[in-house]
């Protein structure tokens, strides 16, 4: 059970307070703060002040998420009793069977949707050191076999954050062969656009654009933030666009040929988009007894952090959880997927929740 003490301004637990628990020393996002620090230097732009974040505590294996006050306030803090974590019926959702799967086809596994009813269980390796750290490489994983699937690292001397996607752990160029799709954010970190392999229909000139289109970028996903513009406390609070998959499993192919054709701006303008599947984060419900917001992720994720989270259709089928995420070690993290996302789709959706955000932090 990973439960998430959000604590702004809810009443306090009339539960009988307990002996402290062990608080879990500051995790610092080392490239994080260094980066933001960097990129705000490079665009002289003014942070607001550090609002609180989400800090951990731990005991019999259950996780409650409170936050983490200024550093002038922290002793004090530490020195407070906290609520006792308690036994809780897990929340009703249905059960995350893992997924039998084929990968003979790496290629064609990444791209497939997955299967209904059943996750697939990846894990996630974060790795950051020497001259790379500020730009660490992200590897995912399948949980059965430890088989490798994509690996991802954040480009340089860019102005917003673009992560690019490859086949290949070592071989992380533009140009390479093993490249196979983008991740790319708005400045202040609350729109990420996901795309495939493709070539960006913008940048096609000549009288063989029409045929090049045929191999145009297909555009898989995008992940919106909520902005965080007033300061208030609380979990985030994240929307995910994906193109719709039919009986078949057959995804909606989505080329837009300019910005006003994607499905960012076409979601913006208001336009009921048939052909574009929204899932938006469940958001954890509160538990009297332990004054704690609750999320069940049946044991994949054992730590708490601003970064899980658990996407769902909430109009459809608010019960069944459709891809989850969150951290189980210093840089490892689960990352769970099922219909109708694909490895791509969902590693993108993973990438953005890493990356920092300046208007949501």
């Amino acid at each position: 059970m990973v439960m998430a003490n959000t604590d702004f301004g809810r009443p306090s637990s009339s539960a009988p307070m307990a002996a402290p628990i062990d608080v879990l020393s500051q995790e610092v996002e080392e490239m994080e703060l260094e980066e933001a620090k960097s990129q705000a230097a490079s665009q002289s732009y003014q942070r607001p002040p550090a609002q609180p974040q989400q800090m951990m505590m731990v005991q019999d294996g259950q996780v409650q998420q409170s936050y983490e006050q200024p550093p002038q306030q922290q002793m004090m803090v530490q020195q407070q009793p906290q609520m006792a974590v308690t036994q809780q019926q897990p929340s009703p959702q249905r059960p995350l069977v893992p997924a039998v799967i084929d990968t003979t086809d790496l290629r064609a596994f990444l791209m497939r949707p997955g299967p209904a009813g059943a996750m697939v269980q990846c894990y996630i390796q974060r790795r950051k050191t020497g001259l790379g750290r500020l730009f660490p490489t992200y590897e995912i994983y399948l949980k059965e076999g430890d088989q490798f699937l994509l690996a991802a690292r954040k480009r340089k001397k860019n102005k917003s954050s673009n992560y690019l996607i490859s086949l290949d752990k070592e071989d992380l160029a533009r140009q390479s062969g093993n490249f196979f799709g983008k991740l790319r954010s708005n400045f202040i970190g609350t729109e990420f656009v996901l795309y495939d392999k493709g070539t960006n229909p913008e940048k096609l000139e000549g009288t063989a654009k029409e045929s090049a289109l045929v191999n145009a970028r297909q555009e898989l996903g995008t992940v919106l933030y909520k902005q965080n513009v007033l300061g208030s406390r609380g979990p985030r609070k994240m929307k995910v666009m994906v193109p719709r998959v039919d009986e078949t499993g057959r995804r909606k192919e989505l080329k837009p040929q300019s910005t006003a054709e994607s499905m960012l701006e076409r979601y913006k303008a208001a336009k009921n988009d048939a052909d574009v599947m929204i899932l938006k984060n469940k958001p954890p419900k509160w538990n009297d007894q332990v004054g704690a917001y609750v999320l069940n992720f049946n044991g994949r994720v054992t730590r708490a952090s601003v970064k899980n989270f658990q996407l769902c259709d909430l109009q459809r089928d608010p019960d069944t959880v459709v891809m989850q995420f969150g951290r189980v070690g210093k840089d490892a993290f689960t990352m769970d997927f099922q219909y109708p996302l694909c490895a791509l789709q969902a590693f993108g959706i993973a990438l953005s929740s890493f990356d920092y955000k300046i208007a949501c932090e």
